[in-house]
Parts: C-alpha cells; structure tokens; sequence
C-alpha cells in the first residue's frame, strides 16, 4: 500500500487498529481464562466482550467507507501476547501473574488509545464521515473506561496486600 496522503494513513492505520482489535479479543480471552483475582477475570471478560463489538464497529467503518476490511500486521499487539505468555512461565506467585496480567491490560488499552486517537485526528484533517467518526469515538471511549477500571484494580486493596507481601 502506497502512502501518498492523508486518506491513505487513515487507511494503513484504521488496518492496525483493525488488526490490534481482532489480536485482543484472543489476547483477553487468555487474560480471563488465566487471571484468578475475581475483578480481573470479571473486567477481562468484559472487555474481551466490548472488544468483539469493536471489530464491528470497525468492520462498519470500512463499510462506511467502502473499503475491504482488512488487518496490516502490528508487531506491538503481538508483543502484549508474548509478555502475557512470559507472566505464565516466569511468575510462579499467582498475585505476582494477576499483576503482571493488569499491567499487560493497562498495555493494551493504551496502544489502542494512542492508535484511536491518531485515527480521529486524521479524520478531522480530512473531513471523514460522521458516522464513521462516531463509531471510532465509541471504541475510543470504551478503551478509556477499561483503562480506567483496570487502573482502579492495581489501586485496590488487593494489589496493595500484594505489594506488602512483596516488601
């Protein structure tokens, strides 16, 4: 793909974002299945979920703009998989994994907020349709409240037993 424009980064970045969303969905489902701290597991799956509609909403972005749907490999999203991967092997303490597993979420939530935030800066600049616009601002919102509830957990009293544990 040739990136001439500003039509045409939209484009290449929409296909990472678009490929980050599709990685994630696999990505928090193993978060899920692995976490044993009740709000991870419960905030996982619940994201895991949202994460499903945000293929969607982005599948509908393409339609909108008639364009195929299609990913452009992001080598970062697979890198969040990989670190969740090294949690499982090298943490043997399991509030040691649940930690390491939010961070990696924390992660996660923030490439997509950063690839969002680029997306809706190029739209602005070249006058994208609103629909589209909207459907991005609402993946966008919902990264920022995952972001948030993933925070309030390592700001929680568990965490903090954990941490003294470790201290």
């Amino acid at each position: 793909m040739s990136l001439d424009t500003a039509e045409d980064l939209f484009e290449y970045e929409l296909r990472g974002v678009y490929y980050g969303e599709r990685q994630l969905v696999d990505t928090l489902d193993e978060l899920q299945t692995s976490a044993t701290e009740s709000t991870l597991v419960g905030g996982f799956a619940d994201h895991r979920d949202e994460t499903v509609t945000h293929v969607e909403r982005l599948e509908r972005v393409f339609d909108v703009l008639d364009l195929e749907p299609r990913e452009r490999n992001v080598p970062t999203f697979d890198a969040l998989r990989e670190e969740k991967r090294a949690a499982d092997a090298d943490a043997d303490d399991e509030a040691v994994q649940n930690a390491l597993y939010n961070h990696v979420g924390r992660k996660a939530e923030r490439l997509e907020l950063t690839g969002y935030e680029g997306l809706l800066a190029l739209a602005d600049a070249i006058d994208l349709d609103r629909e589209a616009v909207d459907l991005l601002e609402q993946n966008r919102d919902e990264d920022e409240a995952a972001l948030a509830e993933l925070e309030s957990v390592s700001e929680g009293a568990e965490f903090e037993s954990f941490i003294d544990r470790l201290l």
